[in-house]
């Protein structure tokens, strides 16, 4: 067996070994870190480049949410709201474009095989983005009935994660209070 040394380093395991002082400091630092114990989920730090959303603007924007579903929200991007649906501002660079439009015909012929319909993909009109474990897109486009050649305006969210993409929802425009 070794013998003891003057110098050992006791193993978390041995922890409790060690006295109070040893394990948090002085008693005037343990002070000062509770009294400075901030919660950083409410923390307003002064350096932040964008202010939080107002209270107006968070019921103005939760109200477009939910008349909409997401899909006719104005742009806050002047202020800061975690997960928030933004509109993404054109132009667009030509592989958004194609994305979106790629994105949309996808919805369409999901639409047509459901609705047993003959819709044909014609334009983009916007896209509203939300950062979730992906992008969600909420696009709004217009697809002319290949019968009649009455253009419909559309929407679609669709999920783009990592390695899948699904489209969560595909219908006709509602008519708004608004319109």
């Amino acid at each position: 067996m070794a013998a003891a040394s003057s110098d050992y380093a006791p193993r978390a395991k041995d922890a409790h070994i060690l006295d109070e002082k040893q394990v948090h400091g002085p008693p005037e630092k343990k002070q000062k870190i509770e009294e400075t114990n901030i919660d950083p989920m409410t923390m307003n730090d002064e350096d932040d480049e964008l202010p939080d959303m107002t209270d107006e603007e968070m019921a103005l924007y939760g109200r477009q949410v939910k008349e909409s579903g997401g899909f006719d929200v104005d742009n806050f991007t002047h202020s800061f709201s975690i997960g928030r649906i933004e509109p993404i501002s054109e132009p667009w660079s030509d592989s958004r474009k194609k994305r979106f439009g790629d994105y949309s015909k996808e919805a369409i012929e999901k639409y047509n095989t459901e609705q047993k319909k003959n819709f044909k993909f014609k334009e983009v009109v916007k896209v509203n983005t939300q950062v979730v474990q992906g992008i969600d897109y909420y696009i709004t486009f217009k697809a002319e009935d290949a019968s009649t050649g009455v253009i419909q305006t559309f929407q679609t969210l669709v999920y783009d994660g990592i390695g899948e993409r699904e489209i969560i929802l595909i219908r006709i425009k509602p008519i708004s209070k608004q319109e």
